[in-house]
């Protein structure tokens, strides 16, 4: 929304979502549109225009020191709506250290542009808009996280808690590899929907969780668990002689189990992807094992993402060492 003339310019993006309406005609509306955005006064929007239609809009969803509507629907599905109603009449001004989240976010928006098409590269030759927002709020507790289809959101609260200040270096390259996460996330929602992925099981649902958290895990983890000349990093190969037995553990109990109650699912489930580095048992492994199979180049990883849920059955049977590995064939003998 622009502040100035009250209106949606960026609303002819979502034309673009169908191939079939990219012509000549549209593009023209959609850079008279652009440039009329630039007429207005600077608003919230940190527009920017590559060179040719993929656009990557940065929108601040805080106004007048509280939480706008865009923020308050990003969170529908992870908040109460007792929670987020609270939230909405919360008077809060950015702090000093929030503003320097803002500026770093907003500075990047063209790299992040520019990247898009290698981030896609896995997904082989599924359609996703161009155009991509990044919403920026408060108190949504996790640092990033996806919206429908084409939007990444950035919890700048979070992430001051939970990194610290966005003047520290180490920052500038940690906020690109939590938007390539992000957006990850969004290609492979494009993907499942576009491949017609039904999930039938809560076996089903753990493996999607492992591959879906996995690839993102790919792109955003640090340079200390990637693989060194093809094997397992010194801090990979630690990791996993604690996380390789609670893999094991979590996947042959699931196969071996007819019937799981919601306690028990939910325990199974547990650290998969929501919790500290070293304990995301099903995330962790799959991003490090994505990371040996791409091996520098990600067409590599096109198979596998085809396979979906089924690529983490084979995965683990080339991974895994030692004993966990004979349980582990053992249980999935086919």
């Amino acid at each position: 929304m622009c502040n100035k003339c009250n209106k949606k310019h960026y609303i002819i993006s979502y034309i673009y979502q169908s191939k079939n309406l990219i012509t000549m005609k549209t593009k023209l509306i959609w850079f008279l549109i652009a440039t009329l955005c630039f007429s207005c006064k600077k608003s919230d929007r940190a527009f920017i225009q590559n060179t040719d239609h993929k656009q990557t809009f940065a929108i601040l969803c805080i106004k007048n020191n509280r939480i706008t509507k865009d923020w308050k629907n990003a969170l529908l599905r992870r908040k109460s709506l007792e929670y987020l109603d609270s939230l909405e009449k919360v008077i809060k001004p950015l702090s000093k250290e929030e503003h320097e989240w803002v500026n770093l976010i907003t500075s990047k928006t063209n790299y992040w542009n520019s990247i898009k098409d290698s981030l896609k590269v896995p997904f082989g030759d599924i359609y996703i808009s161009d155009t991509t927002f990044v919403y920026l709020g408060y108190q949504g507790s996790d640092d990033g996280f996806t919206y429908k289809h084409q939007t990444v959101c950035l919890d700048i609260t979070a992430l001051h808690k939970v990194y610290g200040s966005a003047k520290d270096s180490v920052n500038d390259n940690r906020i690109d590899r939590i938007f390539a996460h992000e957006y990850t996330h969004l290609l492979h929602k494009e993907w499942m929907r576009q491949k017609q992925l039904k999930l039938e099981t809560f076996k089903d649902s753990i493996l999607w969780e492992c591959v879906y958290e996995g690839i993102g895990m790919y792109r955003s983890m640090s340079k200390k668990w990637h693989p060194v000349n093809g094997k397992l990093s010194k801090t990979a190969k630690h990791t996993f002689n604690d996380l390789y037995p609670t893999f094991v553990n979590r996947l042959t109990t699931i196969e071996n189990s007819e019937e799981l109650s919601l306690e028990e699912k939910r325990n199974l489930h547990k650290n998969l992807s929501k919790a500290p580095m070293h304990k995301k048992w099903g995330a962790l492994p799959l991003g490090v094992w994505f990371a040996l199979e791409a091996n520098g180049n990600d067409e590599n990883l096109v198979h596998w993402i085809d396979k979906g849920p089924n690529a983490v059955i084979p995965l683990a049977k080339k991974y895994l060492t030692r004993e966990e590995k004979l349980i582990f064939e053992e249980t999935f003998k086919n």
